[in-house]
């Protein structure tokens, strides 16, 4: 049950953010569409789940091929803390050497002392 709560407490978060413009990769379901079955992007971005120093976390992707300015580092910061968790990294977009593949901006987080 706390993995469902905390799902739904990083969901709010996530709309938060997207709140304040910074854009990040949005999550989708399929479903109905004008009687047809298709995709439909939710109101939250699409959360990626890891384990940092052994505690689990989740981290977010940028919507786009910018990577996180001073700014929204700072409001994503401020916003995660709000809800009591700690921001682990941001990572900045790459291109892998050869150029084959992009890894979109991320930023990493988990709630420590639970």
């Amino acid at each position: 049950m706390v993995m469902k709560n905390r799902n739904e407490l990083v969901k709010q978060v996530s709309r938060e953010i997207i709140q304040e413009g910074i854009n990040l990769e949005m999550d989708w379901n399929f479903g109905e569409v004008y009687g047809k079955r298709g995709i439909i992007e939710e109101d939250y971005a699409k959360i990626g789940s890891g384990r940092y120093n052994g505690v689990d976390g989740f981290y977010f992707k940028r919507g786009d091929d910018q990577c996180f300015d001073s700014e929204e580092q700072e409001s994503i910061t401020e916003i995660l803390n709000l809800h009591g968790f700690e921001v682990i990294n941001f990572e900045p977009c790459e291109m892998e050497e050869g150029e084959d593949r992009f890894h979109r901006a991320s930023v990493s987080f988990a709630k420590y002392g639970e």
